[in-house]
């Protein structure tokens, strides 16, 4: 049973367009032919800091999370840094497609519809997506929300499961998660679909939020690359090798997770196996 408690706070927007962290390292000149970089010796990543505990961003506006601190490791080990720069997740998976950004430092679901034009590192985490409404709503079931006014992130995996699993729901499209949670919060919103790692962080903050219905998902959570990029998307998956066998992988993991890694995350990274239960 693991006890260390999920360290990650839900915040708004960040102001700031650009934001920077060095990750340790020199920063190899030779690294952008290396590794296919942009600019040579650093990762250009797009963050979206509305994904608690994936990203989240401190009042200064510094990128943190479980996402953060594995692309920061990664980083490290490739001897190159990072400049994280705020978006949306539609705005990161673009970016990728426009040869704006190196990397979408994000908890990306992986579909076959983002396949199509970006490619994935291996599974970071796999989740659950959660349906949040107030306490006063007694929903347990999705089919429980016909003519009912559903939240979804524009552009997330959430707005296709209120579509195909939420029969008669009329969704509304949300840019961020913390508008999604104020209009919910305020009783101008049925329901908000999110993540499971995400859902736990706003009940955390907001007590008055209950999950409806959790249901588990058919993919992975990972970053995404260009689908050009192969140097850097294998370059990334050997370093999240190495991590996982050195234990790296998993202090990460327990920094930012209370629950034990799912089944289908350790048959991504068998190595997993061993250290769950340590």
């Amino acid at each position: 049973m693991r006890n260390l408690a999920m360290k990650a706070t839900a915040t708004g927007a960040v102001a700031s367009a650009v934001l920077l962290l060095a990750a340790c390292g020199g920063g190899d000149s030779s690294a952008g032919d290396k590794y296919g970089l942009h600019q040579s010796g650093t990762i250009t990543a797009a963050v979206s800091t509305d994904q608690p505990p994936f990203a989240s961003a401190t009042k200064s506006g510094k990128p943190v999370g479980f996402i953060v601190d594995i692309t920061d490791e990664v980083a490290k080990r490739l001897d190159v840094k990072v400049t994280y720069k705020a978006s949306t997740v539609p705005g990161a998976l673009q970016g990728l497609t426009s040869g704006q950004y190196d990397l979408a430092a994000s908890g990306l679901g992986v579909t076959a519809e983002r396949q199509k034009s970006v490619a994935f590192t291996k599974g970071l985490y796999w989740s659950t997506t959660d349906v949040l409404t107030r306490l006063d709503d007694k929903a347990t079931a999705l089919d429980a929300f016909k003519g009912k006014d559903v939240g979804a992130v524009t552009g997330s995996v959430q707005q296709d499961f209120v579509k195909s699993k939420m029969p008669g729901a009329k969704l509304s499209s949300f840019q961020t998660q913390p508008s999604a949670v104020s209009k919910l919060l305020s009783g101008g919103l049925d329901a908000f679909v999110v993540g499971g790692p995400d859902s736990d962080a706003y009940r955390k903050q907001y007590k008055n939020l209950r999950v409806a219905v959790s249901a588990p998902v058919d993919h992975a959570t990972a970053m995404a690359v260009p689908k050009s990029n192969t140097k850097l998307q294998k370059a990334t998956d050997a370093q999240l090798s190495k991590m996982v066998e050195d234990g790296t992988f998993m202090k990460i993991y327990d920094k930012w997770f209370t629950e034990a890694p799912a089944p289908e995350l350790i048959k991504i990274w068998p190595g997993l196996a061993k250290q769950v239960n340590k």
